[in-house]
């Protein structure tokens, strides 16, 4: 009689939901995926599909969809640091019949549709959340200009993709989704600052992301000569210790001769037109400029 082979280790892909071929591809065996669906260490919330305990909720809801999840609902599962959004993002195949978005009813999310794009490798692989790159592929045309540019920098950022794959991604891909990675770099360090290049980009400034000053050391913007802008990447406040360096960092900053402009997250995130007004103005009166007399435009 053969000998019965022990179970073999098996790490779930991320979101913690995965299809029962990936469960074969491991080496284990059907009866041990039924007797952990027994004990209740791994639900069914679809045919042919599993989920760890505190797997994805929006994962688990593609399944049921007979979709997958992708765009920013993947990549907010993969890491990616991405803008506040509360749609769910599915993908479904070359073909099929639906509609571009869809609300279940109240205090549930409106469901966004994404297509499979024919010839492009991206039919409905078994797993149940899309890898970076095809996510990638469905923001380009899903979101506007400042969103993507915020999810792509933070996937270059963590390594997730290189920014000549990133471009290889919009091949194919219309002219007007093209032109949005033309403002994509990958040296922000948080979406927060991703932002407020990205809004001094589009007013014909050219800021200079994580710039070394000695005695300080690396800030997250300078525009022009002397502005300098600090973005918080947290809701929530610094700790004393935090606050108290970049004070002291502030400090270093002036007596070099540098303005300094220190930005919230919530400022950024909820009250921009507060945060744009105090920009404009500063620009206006020359604060960027060496000499801080007012800029002249032609």
């Amino acid at each position: 009689m053969p000998k019965k082979l022990p179970p073999q280790p098996f790490t779930p892909p991320p979101g913690g939901v995965f299809s029962r071929r990936e469960w074969n591809e491991s080496g284990n065996t059907r009866r041990s995926l039924e007797s952990l669906v027994r004990d209740g260490s791994v639900q069914r919330p679809a045919p042919g599909w599993y989920a760890i305990t505190g797997a994805s909720q929006p994962a688990i809801q593609a399944v049921r969809l007979r979709a997958r999840l992708t765009c920013l609902s993947a990549l907010s599962v993969s890491g990616v640091w991405k803008p506040p959004d509360g749609n769910l993002h599915a993908r479904i195949a070359t073909g099929a019949r639906g509609v571009t978005s869809s609300r279940n009813g109240d205090g549930e999310p409106t469901i966004l549709w994404h297509r499979s794009v024919r010839g492009r490798g991206e039919a409905l692989a078994l797993r149940a959340v899309d890898d970076v790159s095809v996510s990638l592929s469905c923001a380009l045309t899903c979101l506007p200009t400042r969103d993507l540019v915020i999810v792509a920098d933070s996937a270059i950022q963590l390594g997730k993709i290189d920014h000549s794959s990133l471009m290889a991604l919009a091949d194919g891909q219309p002219a007007h989704a093209r032109k949005k990675l033309d403002f994509v770099d990958g040296s922000s360090q948080s979406g927060t600052e991703s932002i407020v290049r990205l809004w001094c980009q589009l007013r014909g400034f050219t800021p200079r992301p994580q710039m070394w000053i000695s005695g300080v050391g690396f800030v997250d913007l300078v525009v022009g000569e002397r502005l300098v802008i600090e973005c918080d990447s947290r809701a929530f406040h610094a700790d004393e210790d935090r606050y108290r360096a970049d004070r002291e960092r502030d400090l270093v900053l002036k007596s070099l001769g540098y303005r300094v402009l220190r930005l919230t997250y919530e400022q950024i995130m909820h009250r921009w037109p507060e945060v744009e007004g105090a920009l404009l103005a500063l620009l206006a009166s020359g604060a960027h400029l060496a000499s801080g007399c007012r800029r002249r435009r032609a």
